[in-house]
């Protein structure tokens, strides 16, 4: 077996283990794992490209989950094409420059984007983000002329994050319609790249 594709599987393997270790949420990382394989079949990614995306975030996700540091449980990790997007929310700026530094230390990323927001969370704003992020992900699949698939969604204290790929600027401008819609007066980060 290729030996990039050992590796993969090792730190995907890693990641997990750790991810439930600390977390416990095992069926959210197993129906994030389904969702992402659905998602490969649309995405106009390269096979490689996507793998090296998906070695790159498992990397620096693994590294961000052991470090007692930057406590990494409200931090997503996006990678389009070596960009890396942290997304999320930590405890002071400190914490957010170490998370761009250990995102920066990952072989293949190309630059990072770090749009963490300094602050806390609390269970009934976690709980407000997941049900906007929920209606916005229904919204886009109930329309047909957007790939809702190659589009991830993080809400983090009430402001949404789009990032992922769309075959076209009208399919853009529709999905940030559609969005904008949906979230009212909260504010839209606007990740999402036309074409490969």
């Amino acid at each position: 077996m290729n030996p990039r594709y050992l590796l993969l599987s090792f730190v995907i393997s890693a990641s997990l283990i750790t991810w439930l270790t600390f977390a416990g949420c095992g069926a959210v990382v197993v129906g994030g794992a389904a969702y992402g394989g659905y998602k490969g079949a649309t995405d106009q990614r390269s096979i490689n490209t996507m793998l090296d995306d998906s070695l790159i975030s498992s990397t620096i996700k693994t590294k961000m989950i052991s470090d007692e540091f930057v406590k990494a449980r409200h931090i997503d990790v996006d990678v389009l094409n070596g960009v890396v997007f942290l997304i999320g929310v930590v405890e002071s700026s400190s914490q957010r420059r170490m998370a761009a530094d250990i995102a920066r230390g990952v072989e293949g990323v190309r630059r990072v984007e770090n749009q963490l927001l300094i602050g806390k969370t609390n269970t009934e704003q976690v709980l407000n983000d997941t049900i906007l992020t929920s209606k916005i992900r229904t919204e886009l699949i109930k329309e047909p002329d957007i790939r809702s698939t190659n589009i991830d969604i993080d809400t983090y204290n009430n402001i949404v994050t789009l990032t992922g790929i769309v075959s076209s600027q009208s399919e853009k401008d529709r999905v940030l319609y559609t969005v904008q819609k949906v979230s009212g007066n909260r504010q839209v980060v606007d990740n999402l790249i036309v074409g490969n």
